[in-house]
């Protein structure tokens, strides 16, 4: 199904679908998500959720060179829709009740900015799981000075090079913050009222990254013994994440 505004340059396996929804999700599938892409497509037309899912060929090299598709794809629905608000989405995103107060992120182009351990420092990450980009000539500036730098010989992921392209490019542009209820973090970490959320595919060519959240699953468990054996409570309950109320480890329990 095309776009209303007129032809879209979609490839026969793109999914697309309109309804009445005030933005475009954009998201992209490579062939072996195919499925995970057709299921994405289902839960937004559940939520009646205009969007285009736009297939791309899978690229030489690891997840990363992957990921670093998406400047390429937010041009490419910027082309296709130019007046309309994209939300991008990764396609192992769910959403999970009515969204339209994202439409509230400030900014050109509003995303997540994560806290990252660097050495014994802290610094910002921003998070391109979901990104809300307005029609605007910075929000045009900010896709293209991304794209320009993931389509030189870069290393690392889309975030990483998104880091050195915000670090670097000579464009004007202004970022906001996006709301946790809608930044599309894991379903272990996300707040209990959170609208978006991340269920990441456990992909079997990547083995370091499916054993890396083993680990991370009996690490928590193995944690929270011992903080529940030492203080009374779990670690979670001790030291609650940002964006979780104060009733998010009881209502996780009774859950």
């Amino acid at each position: 199904m095309t776009a209303e505004s007129g032809q879209t340059h979609s490839n026969r396996a793109d999914i697309v679908q309109r309804f009445e929804s005030p933005f475009i999700v954009i998201g992209f599938f490579t062939p072996d998500y195919a499925t995970a892409a057709a299921d994405f497509s289902a839960n937004l037309v559940e939520h009646r959720l205009s969007h285009h899912l736009y297939e791309r060929p899978k690229l030489e090299g690891g997840w990363y060179t992957q990921t670093r598709q998406k400047p390429s794809v937010l041009a490419a629905a910027r082309n296709d829709y130019p007046n309309d608000i994209l939300v991008l989405m990764d396609v192992d995103c769910r959403v999970r009740g009515d969204i339209e107060a994202i439409l509230n992120s400030p900014g050109d182009v509003a995303l997540r900015t994560k806290r990252t351990a660097v050495g014994s420092r802290h610094a910002l990450k921003p998070c391109t799981r979901v990104m809300l980009l307005r029609p605007t000539e910075g929000s045009a500036a900010f896709v293209g000075a991304w794209k320009a730098v993931c389509d030189s010989p870069m290393s690392g992921s889309a975030e990483y090079v998104l880091m050195q392209s915000m670090a670097d490019s000579p464009e004007h542009y202004t970022v906001g913050t996006m709301s946790l209820r809608y930044a599309g973090m894991e379903l272990h970490d996300a707040p209990s009222d959170a609208l978006i959320v991340h269920d990441s595919i456990r992909d079997p060519t990547r083995p370091a990254w499916a054993a890396r959240r083993r680990f991370q699953k009996y690490f928590r468990k193995a944690r929270d013994a011992a903080f529940r054996l030492a203080t009374g409570k779990t670690y979670e309950e001790k030291f609650p994440k940002r964006g979780r109320g104060a009733n998010w480890a009881k209502e996780k329990a009774e859950s």
